[in-house]
């Protein structure tokens, strides 16, 4: 186990550079690595990512609201809608793990973790899609965002950014701020009802943190050192290959169930 949670803090550590100088969204990078590189239980990653998410992201609200870049009244506004159904579709998921272990859950999870992950890598490199998802109403993007969070903990910062900046009338640089309290929230209601069940993994929470607590500090001061483009390039590449081989996941769960039935 030391030599896993040796590489898990490094995985810590990568991830936290990435979504440092990315922006991009913790679950959406952490989650899928969990379960394809580490082997980690699908609903135990989701638990355990989300609880890296929202320690991650304690002092880059801190700083953001330090300087007054958040708009509190919009999260609110924002979490009323989406905080129940993440906990409501959470607690489903955690009800269901107890009473209904097997390859047809695992499945059902790994393909939503697929699907949330790919809607998130193709808004990353697509500014059309970004765009048509800001033309929906607030209620939508909330409903879907508590949707999407409480199954797989992927795609809040999907939702939220564009919500805030378009429907609800912010500025982009604050929606951004404001996009990171809501983004805590949600995680860490996922990872209190999902580890409500058990569903936690401590340690592998604290290998992930061991990681974040070097990388962050070194991330600020190397910030100007790499190109956004080839930043972005290796947070998109690392995604892409995470649900490739989630992809292959999924084909031998469902070539399991298969057999079995």
């Amino acid at each position: 186990m030391e030599y896993m949670d040796f590489y898990v803090s490094l995985a810590g550590f990568f991830f936290s550079l990435l979504i440092l100088w990315s922006g991009v969204g913790a679950g959406v990078l952490v989650i899928p690595t969990l379960i394809t590189l580490f082997h980690i239980d699908p609903l135990v990653a989701v638990a355990s990512g989300s609880a890296f998410a929202f320690i991650s992201k304690i002092l880059m609200t801190l700083g953001h609201a330090k300087h007054g870049s958040v708009n509190w009244r919009a999260a609110i506004q924002f979490l009323s809608i989406c905080l129940p159904i993440t906990v409501l579709t959470a607690a489903t998921m955690a009800f269901l793990s107890q009473s209904h272990q097997g390859p047809l859950l695992e499945l059902i999870l790994v393909v939503a973790i697929i699907m949330a992950g790919s809607l998130a890598l193709i808004a990353l490199l697509s500014a059309r899609i970004k765009t048509i998802i800001s033309t929906w109403p607030m209620f939508s993007l909330s409903g879907v965002t508590g949707l999407l969070m409480g199954l797989t903990g992927v795609g809040g910062g999907v939702m939220v950014v564009p919500a805030l900046a378009t429907t609800g009338g912010l500025p982009i640089k604050i929606a951004v701020a404001t996009s990171i309290p809501i983004g805590l929230i949600l995680s860490l209601a996922v990872s209190i009802t999902l580890g409500s069940s058990g569903l936690l993994d401590y340690p592998l929470i604290l290998s992930l943190m061991l990681g974040a607590v070097i990388a962050i500090p070194l991330g600020t001061r190397m910030f100007h050192l790499f190109s956004d483009r080839l930043i972005k390039q290796i947070t998109c590449g690392l995604i892409g290959l995470a649900l490739i081989d989630l992809m292959i996941q999924a084909i031998d769960l469902t070539t399991q169930i298969s057999s079995s039935s």
